[in-house]
Order: C-alpha cells, then structure tokens, then sequence
C-alpha cells in the first residue's frame, strides 16, 4: 500500500484577514482640526465686520444721513417747481437737525421778496413740516445751509454735512446731491 503524499505543514492565518474576509475601507467621522481652524477665522472675522453695523444706532444714524440727503433733495425740486428759492439747513445745534424753509413774505403761489428770511417752514407731503431732529445717539458734526435757485443749483456754492461719520455732499457747480 501507498501512502498519500504528506501535506505539507499549514501556516497560521490569523482570523478575519483571509483571503474570504471582506475588507471595509475606514471612513472618517468628522472634520480636521485644519478645516475648524479655518471656519472659527472665518466667523470671527465676520463677526468683527458684520456686528458693528448691525447695531441700532448705526441703523439710526445711516437713516438720519439718508433724511438729509432726501431734504436736500427735496428742497432742489421744491425750487426748481415753485421757481422760488429754497433754503435747506442742517444744524449741529441741540446735536443735529434739518429743516426745509422758503422766504417769507410769499405764499405758496408767491415767491416771497429776497431780503426776506427763510422762516416759512415746507410742509412735507406726509404731514407735518419738512423738518426733523436727531434722536438716539446720531450726530451731525459738521452743518450746512444751501438755498436753491429757481433752476435747482445752489446760491453761493454747495458744501457738505456731515452726520455721525457719513457725509453728505451738495456739489457747488451742479447742486447734485450725494
């Protein structure tokens, strides 16, 4: 009788790392340290941009700035309709005002005579005078009166007005408003 050939000896495969084991690949859970890094310097730079102005008072202050501009505004249209002349003062007295005023000794078909001051104050169309006060910590640093002739352009020269920062420009030659 034949002996079988000899098998020869077998050599220790650890468990689950056989050619039958089915391996998975590793997901990472999670995010790098780099990744939260950039994302933490990202929202504080933002914060440091974006917080300062969402504050109320610079929403007071960039509303007060855009009444001026729209006083001014309005007084150069007021002129150039009425073909009367317009005075429109921002004042830094009491902390900041604007007031729309025409010359008194007219009507509101009349012109009044010019060595007559600018007292009669313009209704606004949402009633009331065309005419308001700072509030709430807004300030207007730097005044300034303008008085529109009959073709919208201003009598003297134009200026600025500047109100908690932001300046308001009337342009000498033109009398745009920006």
């Amino acid at each position: 009788m034949t002996r079988p050939p000899a098998i020869p000896p077998c050599i220790a495969i650890p468990p689950g790392t056989g050619p039958a084991a089915v391996r998975r690949p590793v997901v990472a859970g999670g995010f790098t340290l780099l990744e939260l890094v950039v994302v933490l310097v990202l929202l504080a730079a933002l914060g440091a941009i974006a917080l300062p102005r969402l504050t109320e008072g610079g929403f007071r202050s960039a509303a007060f700035a855009e009444q001026v501009a729209a006083a001014l505004r309005y007084g150069q249209r007021l002129a150039v309709a009425s073909g009367c002349e317009i005075q429109v003062e921002v004042s830094t007295a009491g902390g900041g005002a604007y007031a729309v005023r025409r010359r008194a000794g007219g009507s509101d078909t009349a012109c009044g005579p010019a060595p007559q001051p600018f007292t009669v104050p313009i209704p606004s169309p949402t009633g009331g005078n065309f005419a308001a006060s700072v509030s709430g910590g807004v300030q207007v640093s730097q005044g300034l009166t303008v008085v529109f002739n009959a073709q919208g352009l201003p009598v003297g020269g134009g200026g600025t007005a500047i109100v908690s920062g932001r300046s308001i420009v009337v342009d000498g030659e033109t009398g745009l408003v920006r």
